[in-house]
């Protein structure tokens, strides 16, 4: 009567439909030389069976239990690729939607002009969309590129990023997580995610930890390509800091632990083009009150993730790529060079008297332009000199107007000081390292905003920012 009870017991647990498939099962059919088994028999096997078969259910219940609190998912514990398979199975989910950024600039590798070790998307403070947003999720979305597991420092909600070095010293405070995505060679590869409001929450009366209410997901949560990930937040301008040529902005690249940086080239070729657009061609213009210094990295560049990578940047190969589209090789085919036409300086069209671009040094010799006249003069990289020779009185007087000095990228140079000063001359451009030039001259009444003069707000601090908490004073990359 055990058996029996211990059977009836059991058969609580699983469903009718095993229990009849099993019971036939060690039943069977009798005959002479097979005796039907004793009902004690029976009992006993099938005790047996159902009671292994309940234990494993319920191990497969306590595994997935584990596996949903390690991972945020009911799925099993995912294999991640290798990173070579991103080289060629790109990702079409761009990390924020580009209805929502105004700017932004690709990863600048350490063969460019200045080097720059992440890429990069601005967001308009004057959005009435961000300006009145209610809950983090009125804020723009922040998505996975691919499949992958989310990783968080200790301190993720409440980075400070120094910048004890400049002068005035200022500070503020990110946020952010990597998604790893991939490995290589036993060590992990990962996307990386940097919000960087320009803000310090506590100046403006929020909480320390402000920013944890915009990130959505768990360390070491498994997510789905085009999950979302969390919000950025967008700050008014009366709540910044930094400067008037700061611009809130994501930061993004791929690491591989501990610290190797790559250049974030995961990313379709569509996605690319679109990035390269915005980059080149900000939404709300180069006169946008959101703008910032840092938009200029992108100003001119071809469509790319990286420009000018060295091998030690590329994550598929120790291929130098000048510019990082496809997979590290197919790029080498690839038009690198950088322009910003003379159309596209600042000066509306119908009022440049005289223009020009090329790449290298150069003489331009005997211009006459016969009325007043203001210049624009932008160089990709330097070294780079700009310089005017004038002709009066049967002699020759030369003008250095501009430099651009070593290790500084993108610069745009406006003058009106020449104004009626003569009406024949020559220019003279040394431009060593052939990054380009571009130049236009447009009559006097022609207009142009110097980019970065629209904001009519003043950042909280520099000067007399609070002391930074930051104990060891690093010297952090805005």
């Amino acid at each position: 009567m055990k058996y029996l009870l211990l059977v009836i017991g059991l058969l609580f647990l699983i469903p009718a439909c095993a229990v009849e498939s099993n019971t036939e099962s060690v039943v069977g059919t009798s005959n002479e030389n097979n005796p039907a088994p004793s009902a004690t028999q029976v009992a006993t096997q099938v005790a047996t069976q159902v009671a292994t078969q309940v234990a494993t259910q319920v191990a497969t219940q306590a595994a997935t239990q584990v596996a949903t609190q390690v991972t945020g998912s009911s799925q099993s514990p995912q294999t991640l690729p290798d990173i070579s398979y991103f080289a060629t199975n790109k990702s079409d989910r761009f990390f924020v939607d580009f209805e929502d950024i105004i700017a932004g600039h690709p990863f600048v590798g350490a063969r460019s002009p200045r080097p720059h070790n992440d890429a990069q998307v601005y967001f308009s403070s004057s959005d009435s969309r961000w300006k009145n947003a209610q809950a983090p999720s009125d804020f723009p979305a922040i998505y996975a590129v691919a499949d992958g597991y989310i990783n968080m420092g200790e301190s993720w909600f409440n980075n400070v990023v120094d910048h004890s070095n400049s002068a005035p010293p200022w500070w503020h405070v990110a946020y952010g997580f990597t998604l790893r995505v991939a490995t290589h060679n036993g060590k992990s590869i990962e996307f990386m995610y940097q919000m960087e409001p320009y803000m310090i929450p506590e100046l403006v009366g929020k909480p320390k930890d402000f920013y944890k209410q915009f990130v959505v997901v768990d360390k070491g949560q498994f997510v789905k390509k085009g999950d979302i990930l969390g919000y950025m937040y967008v700050p008014s301008f009366d709540e910044m800091v930094g400067s008037k040529s700061g611009s809130p902005h994501i930061a993004f690249s791929f690491i591989k632990q501990p610290r190797t940086v790559y250049a974030p080239a995961i990313f379709t070729e569509d996605v690319v083009r679109k990035f390269g657009n915005i980059y080149r061609n900000p939404i709300e213009g180069w006169e946008s009150k959101s703008f910032g210094n840092d938009w200029n990295r992108g100003r001119g560049l071809p469509d790319a993730m990286g420009w000018m990578i060295s091998g030690e940047e590329n994550p598929f190969n120790d291929n130098e790529v000048d510019v990082f589209l496809y997979d590290g090789i197919k790029d080498q085919q690839l038009d690198s060079v950088a322009m910003v036409y003379p159309a596209d300086l600042g000066f509306e069209t119908d009022k440049i008297l005289y223009s020009e671009f090329g790449w290298g040094d150069a003489v331009l010799d005997n211009i006459n332009i016969e009325e007043d006249w203001q210049l624009l003069f932008a160089g990709i990289g330097g070294p780079m000199t700009f310089s005017i020779q004038i002709f009066e009185n049967n002699s020759v007087r030369e003008t250095q107007v501009f430099e651009l000095r070593q290790g500084q990228n993108f610069s745009l140079n406006h003058t009106d000081n020449f104004l009626g000063d003569t009406s024949e001359f020559s220019i003279s451009i040394s431009d060593p390292e052939g990054w380009g030039w571009s130049i236009a001259f447009a009559n006097r009444e022609a207009d142009f905003v110097v980019p970065g003069t629209t904001r009519d707000v003043s950042p909280l601090c520099p000067p007399e920012c609070p002391p930074s908490p930051n104990p060891y004073k690093l010297r952090g990359s805005d």
